[in-house]
């Protein structure tokens, strides 16, 4: 069954986590601060951000009924789903979706500090510095 935008935008805040707020002056849809999408206010479809501009364009190629694009979206991993052809289910999934990029990015930025930090050396371990052209030999600090 199709929807209409004030539907689409209580199913997109629907989904656990995602809260609204503004992105370029517009009502939007975040998770943990990142932009998930947001019901369009001169198309009658919902924009969405999804991974990469390469998954846009397979999900453009694979389903050209729901997902389309405007010339304005094509620099970024964006798309529009029109609300014709958009049901509440699979708005759910494509959040969700999104939200799950989200998270599996928060992921690996936190890991690698987790890792440099088990790295460090002990604050009182010697350093050594370079050797002078002079021949001497580095000596610890």
């Amino acid at each position: 069954m199709p929807l209409n935008r004030s539907q689409a935008r209580k199913i997109m805040l629907s989904v656990k986590g995602a809260s609204e707020g503004p992105y370029f002056g517009r009502p939007s849809v975040f998770y943990a601060e990142s932009f998930v999408g947001r019901v369009h206010d001169r198309e009658e479809a919902v924009a969405l951000r999804v991974g990469s501009i390469e998954m846009r364009d397979v999900m453009l190629e694979a389903e050209p009924k729901l997902f389309y694009i405007t010339d304005h979206y094509r620099p970024w991993p964006m798309l529009l789903a029109r609300l014709q052809a958009l049901d509440t289910r699979t708005l759910k999934e494509l959040v969700a979706a999104r939200i799950g990029e989200i998270e599996a990015r928060a992921k690996k930025k936190r890991k690698p500090a987790d890792r440099s930090a088990k790295k460090t050396a002990p604050v009182n371990a010697p350093v050594k510095k370079a050797a002078r052209r002079s021949g001497r030999t580095a000596r610890p600090s």
